[in-house]
Formats: C-alpha cells, sequence, structure tokens
C-alpha cells in the first residue's frame, strides 16, 4: 500500500489549487489589461483625429476653402485612423456620415449608442469619449469620441469619430491557449513536486510512527535517522531525545525494581526466617532477644525506605511546599556537626570545620537545607574510612554562599559521577548491607536544591577525596532573585 498517497493527495491538490487560481487571476487581470490598452489607443488615435479635423473646419470658416478639399482632407483623416467620422450642425443633428471603415457595417449600431450617450454632454465639456462592449461585443468594443466646433464661444457644429476595438479576441484566446498549456505543464510538476515532497516528509514520520508503536511495546531502543535540519529533522531529533529519555527512565524504573525488591525481600526473609524459627522451636528461647534486635533493625531498614520512597513521591507530585524565611546557614551547619559527634568519634575520623563565626544569613526553607546538610554529613560519615577525615567549609561569592563537604575515602568512579544523584543509584552495585542506604537520598537533595534555583555538584579525585557542594542566596541579596 503507498504511504505517502494522503500526504501526496494533498500536497497535490493545493498545488494544483494554488497553480489553477492564480492562471485564473492572470488571465482576468491580463485581459483586462489587453482590453483597457487596445482601447485607449484607440480613444488616442482618434482623439487625435477629432482635434485635428476640428483645427481644419475653423480654418474652414476663416480661409472659405471648398467643400471638396474638405472633404478630401476628412476622408483621408478616416483612413489614417480606420474610422467614420460623422458631422454635426449647431443643433445637434447629423448632417454629414463619411464612413471610411470598411468593419462600419459590423458596428454602427453600437456606435449610434454611443453617440446617444454623448450628445447631452458634449456642449458642456469637450472631449467627450464613449465605449460600448455590451450584447456579446466584450472583445470588439467601439470607441465613440466626440469634440465640440465652436467660434468666438458659439457652437457651429460637432466632429465625431468612431472606431472598432479590433485585435482583443485574438490576443485574449492567445492568452488562454498559453496559459491552458501552462496548467498542464505546472500540473504535471506539481504531481512530481508532491511525489518528493511526501516522500521526503512522510518517510520520517512513517519511521517515527514504527518506532512510536515499538516504544507503545516497551521496546525504548530506537531511533530516527537524522538527513536534514529543517523542522522534520529538528522534530526526529527531538524524538529521538525522547526515546533516549525513555530509554534512561526505564533503566531506573527497572533498576528501581531491582533495588526495593531487593531491599524489601531481603529483611522480610530474614524476619520470615527469625520467627518462624521461634515459632518452631529452632531457636533457643536464650537466643530469642538477640534474634528480636535483628527483627528491629530490619524493620527500621524498611521503614526507612518506605520514609524515602513517600518523600520522593511527594516530591515528584508537586506536593512540597516551601517555607522560605532569613536564617542563619553557620548556626545550622554547627548543629548538624553536634549531631553526627559520637559517630566522628567512633570511627576515629578528623574533623576540620572553617565557618565564619559571625552570621551568614540566607534565604531559605531551614528544615528542607537541614535535611540537605544531614544526608550529606551522614553520606561523608558513611563512606569516611576509619581514621580519615572530614572537612567542612564554606566560602562567599557576590550573592552566594557555597556549603562545601567533603570525605577522605574511597573515591567515586568518573563514569558514576554524572549518575550520582539519580534515584536508586548506588555506587556500590553489589547491594552491600553492610553500608545502609537506599540510594533515595541523594536524589532528594538533589530535588530540594533544585526547588531553591540553587545548584548543587560534586567532585571525587585521588588525593582529594569527595567532595559535595551546593549553593544558597544571601538575605541581602533575596530581592533580587
Amino acid at each position: 500500500m503507498f504511504r505517502y498517497r494522503t500526504l501526496f493527495l494533498r500536497i497535490s491538490c493545493i498545488c494544483i489549487g494554488v497553480l489553477l487560481v492564480s492562471l485564473v487571476l492572470l488571465n482576468v487581470f491580463v485581459s483586462f489589461g489587453v482590453r483597457n490598452r487596445a482601447i485607449g489607443e484607440v480613444q488616442e488615435r482618434l482623439l487625435e483625429g477629432t482635434t485635428i479635423i476640428t483645427r481644419a473646419f475653423l480654418e474652414y470658416y476663416e480661409t472659405g476653402a471648398t467643400d471638396e478639399e474638405l472633404f478630401l482632407y476628412l476622408r483621408d483623416q478616416a483612413s489614417k485612423r480606420s474610422g467614420s467620422i460623422w458631422i454635426g450642425d449647431a443643433f445637434g443633428n447629423i448632417t454629414i456620415e463619411l464612413n471610411y471603415d470598411e468593419n462600419y457595417g459590423n458596428y454602427a449600431e453600437y456606435a449610434k449608442k454611443n453617440l446617444e450617450q454623448i450628445e447631452g454632454r458634449i456642449a458642456e465639456e469637450s472631449p467627450v469619449y464613449a465605449v460600448y462592449d455590451a450584447e456579446g461585443n466584450y472583445y470588439t468594443p467601439v470607441v465613440t469620441i466626440g469634440n465640440l466646433i465652436s467660434l468666438n464661444g458659439v457652437r457651429i457644429g460637432a466632429i465625431y469619430m468612431n472606431g472598432q476595438v479590433l485585435g482583443i479576441s485574438g490576443t485574449i484566446q492567445s492568452i488562454r491557449r498559453w496559459s491552458l498549456a501552462i496548467f498542464f505543464l505546472g500540473t504535471a510538476a506539481s504531481l512530481l513536486l508532491a511525489f518528493y515532497m511526501s516522500r521526503k516528509i512522510s518517510r520520517p514520520l512513517y519511521d517515527m510512527n514504527r518506532a512510536a508503536k515499538e516504544m507503545a511495546k516497551g521496546n525504548f531502543d530506537q531511533k530516527i535517522e537524522v538527513n536534514e535540519h529543517s523542522e522534520i529533522g529538528q522534530l526526529s531529533e527531538t524524538f529521538n531525545s525522547m526515546a533516549r529519555a525513555l530509554k534512561k527512565y526505564e533503566d531506573t524504573r527497572q533498576s528501581f525494581v531491582g533495588n526495593v525488591s531487593h531491599e524489601l525481600k531481603s529483611p522480610l526473609t530474614s524476619i520470615q526466617g527469625f520467627i518462624q524459627g521461634m515459632l518452631d522451636g529452632t531457636i533457643k528461647d536464650e537466643d530469642r532477644n538477640s534474634y528480636l534486635e535483628i527483627v528491629l533493625s530490619e524493620t527500621k531498614r524498611m521503614n526507612a525506605l518506605i520514609v524515602d520512597l513517600l518523600e520522593l513521591v511527594k516530591i515528584e507530585s508537586d506536593q512540597f511546599p516551601m517555607h522560605m524565611t532569613d536564617w542563619d546557614v553557620n548556626e545550622l551547619l554547627r548543629k548538624g556537626i553536634i549531631t553526627f559527634i559520637n559517630k566522628i568519634e567512633e570511627k576515629n575520623i578528623e574533623l576540620s570545620v572553617d565557618i565564619s563565626e559571625n552570621k551568614t544569613m540566607v534565604y531559605a526553607d531551614e528544615d528542607r537545607i537541614t535535611q540537605v546538610v544531614t544526608n550529606l554529613l551522614d553520606n561523608a560519615v558513611k563512606f569516611c574510612e576509619k581514621g580519615g577525615n572530614i572537612k567542612i567549609w564554606t566560602s562567599i561569592s557576590s550573592d552566594k554562599v557555597t556549603v562545601n563537604i567533603s570525605n577522605s575515602g574511597k573515591i567515586i568512579p568518573e563514569e558514576d559521577l554524572k549518575y550520582i544523584f539519580d534515584r536508586f543509584f548506588k555506587v556500590d552495585k553489589s547491594h552491600n548491607r553492610k553500608t545502609p542506604g537506599t540510594g533515595i537520598g541523594l536524589s532528594i537533595v538533589k530535588e530540594i536544591i533544585n526547588r531553591h534555583d540553587e545548584n548543587i555538584w560534586v567532585n571525587s579525585k585521588e588525593g582529594m577525596g569527595t567532595v559535595f557542594s551546593f549553593t544558597l542566596t544571601l538575605s541581602d541579596a533575596k530581592e533580587t532573585r
């Protein structure tokens, strides 16, 4: 089945329709132009004749030339201008008709109708024009021009010249024939152009339609070839970007299902085994308390995972109100350090703090930033080796304060840095349960910072350790945000 036929028919109809309308309008305008130009030429020719004849009549009266000389002169003028001459008396009656035009018999009736139109006006204005083209005589109009003859302000007669506008019909017929030929040639060209354009436009659209159907089935490994930079090419690039984003999302979803399944399955299996052992007597009474403590630990782990998941769902559903106030970020950092001081001392970690004793007031949601600092400090302590070091410092630049938290220990591989804030991502792919965490905390941190329109980033290199940094806006600069 010809998959381009719908678009081909539409483009063909549009091209042929535009061509047809253009040719019709062109014919109308050209026909009127040819007609008006031809009439104008005849009018100019006849006007010249009536002017010369009027002057000759006045000389005739003044010099007393013979009638024979005058009529010879009039015949010569009529012959030169392919027209007929009527001479009227002082009372408006036609007294002499000199019809030297061989076609006069074809338009005599129309010339007389022109005379009826201008006879009443010739006394008021001179010269007077009339054009008759009715009764199917559109292509052979008849032009009549009247000129008043007066001597010393007294009307002594009038000169009328008639002429037929010939050649218009042939010219317009020729234009129509050429237009018809152009229409057929243009139609053929339009069909070829429509075929080419329909293929050019439909091919990527067809490919996108096919790829979209595959994506609907869950196959996100789709790519459209981009061979141009037009709007279709841009659409193809956007489709490819969407496919990549959906593929990444699907990979994240599958990773999420795997992670959550593992995080929930392992503690549930342990809990189930321990409880079953207590019920069937496999676990002795004196060992029950130690196993109950393990069950409690596993339930706390599941509870933490569920809390993080609910928090993430809340963020993604925009049910995440921000309460912006002014407060001291240095005091918040000190409180955070105090919270983790016991864990820091347990691992014999060297703590280095470079925070100003003066207040550094920022404009942000204090509870949410507390969540950010707590999460980053928890990660720093968790992944810092025993006897390592943790550094916390701030720096101020322009209207921002930057908070930095670093720890020594195993660095994050460079290929993992760009995914570190992705949901459910863990640098340790082995699901080692000795290192607690759900892989959701840093994604929540990223969302909180984004909601503040701030930036957060991470650097991890040998000899430097891992440094998480984020910015906050100073209170003095909040009006310019």
